[in-house]
C-alpha cells in the first residue's frame, strides 16, 4: 500500500493539479471561494460522488496507487 501523504504534501499536489487543469488564474480563484464561503462537506459528497459504487471507488483508489509506484 502507498504511503499517505502528509497534509502539506497534500496542500502542495492539489494546488498544483488544480494549477495544471484549470490554469493558475483559475485555481487562485477557486481557492480563494472555497476558503471564504461556508462548506457543507455532506451536501458536497453527495452531490458529487453518490453515483459511484463502493466498489467503483475502490478499485479507482487501487488504480491510483499502482500508477504513482510507476
Amino acid at each position: 500500500m502507498a504511503k499517505m501523504l502528509t497534509e502539506e504534501k497534500l496542500r502542495q499536489q492539489a494546488a498544483q493539479v488544480l494549477a495544471e487543469k484549470l490554469g493558475l488564474v483559475d485555481a487562485l480563484r477557486f481557492l480563494a471561494l472555497v476558503s471564504r464561503e461556508p462548506f457543507n462537506y455532506q451536501r458536497w459528497r453527495k452531490r458529487y460522488f453518490s453515483h459511484y459504487e463502493v466498489e467503483e471507488l475502490i478499485e479507482e483508489v487501487r488504480e491510483h496507487h499502482s500508477h504513482r509506484g510507476s
